[in-house]
């Protein structure tokens, strides 16, 4: 991961886009003190190895020239060799170098990076999942600290009923899903209670739905807004004029004979209307 200040700094900036290429696919070469070795012949094969056909050493030593005179990478040699360093990388060095450091600025020498030495840097690395996170540190950025986590989400808020709460769709498709009818009576009666009592919910789709489960209008007990519940279930009318019949008959002759009163039960067995 690579730190966004690579957008906005100057010194990359300078680079011509072919230029700023190189000096992105040279991050993935050097070893974690930002060295590495500096012909143009290894660079052309190491870092396009799919383009050395349209890639020419001309072009590597012209970007090298571009990235050191923009401040982003230092050249030095050792024992003959040409070797470059990354400059201001301040990446975790996890290993040795695999390349001669450059020398220290005594007698006009470079100076060393920061990370250069086997000590840890100054300033803490940062790690995500195992992975360096490249501080870019140019322009003012090198010292800037790490991004602060991202702060937790916020739990929802409890609301008071909207005026203008109603059916919605998730409801419905509840509602014909678990087979419940009459919904705007049980909306009429959410609503008024909800009112009432001052209750206040996240999820008030949630909450209606409950309501109608609980069934807080009463449609599933006995009529809605406190009316009486319905009237006893009367007879069939033809077991009403069967009884009434019987009774008429043995009127004053005291109780009815057996077999009056089982045909008495015969017509009124299973004849309560649902």
């Amino acid at each position: 991961m690579i730190r966004e200040g690579i957008l906005t700094s100057d010194r990359v900036d300078q680079l011509d886009p072919q230029a700023e290429v190189f000096y992105r696919r040279l991050m993935s070469k050097v070893d974690d003190h930002g060295l590495y070795d500096a012909r143009p012949s290894i660079l052309r094969s190491s870092l396009y190895p799919l383009r050395v056909d349209r890639v020419r050493e001309a072009d590597i030593s012209r970007w090298i020239a571009a990235c050191e005179k923009a401040g982003l990478i230092a050249l030095y040699q050792h024992d003959g060799k040409p070797y470059m360093q990354m400059l201001d990388t301040r990446w975790q060095a996890r290993s040795e170098p695999k390349y001669p450091l450059p020398p220290t600025n005594k007698g006009g020498g470079l100076q060393a990076a920061a990370n250069s030495c086997a000590q840890p840097p100054a300033t803490a690395p940062v790690v995500v999942d195992g992975d360096v996170v490249v501080d870019e540190g140019v322009d003012g950025a090198r010292d800037a600290a790490p991004p602060p986590p991202p702060a937790p989400k916020a739990k929802g808020r409890k609301t008071a009923l909207d005026p203008d709460f109603g059916i919605s769709d998730r409801v419905q498709a509840w509602a014909a899903e678990k087979g419940y009818g009459q919904l705007q009576e049980h909306l009429e009666a959410f609503k008024r209670k909800a009112k009432a009592k001052g209750y206040t919910y996240i999820d008030w789709d949630a909450a209606f739905m409950e309501a109608i489960r609980e069934d807080w209008a009463k449609l599933r007990g006995r009529a809605a807004n406190g009316a009486a519940p319905p009237a006893t279930p009367r007879l069939h009318d033809d077991a009403e004029a069967t009884a009434r019949m019987l009774a008429e008959k043995d009127r004053g002759t005291g109780a009815p004979p057996a077999h009056i009163r089982a045909q008495i039960a015969d017509a009124l067995k299973g004849k309560v209307l649902q």
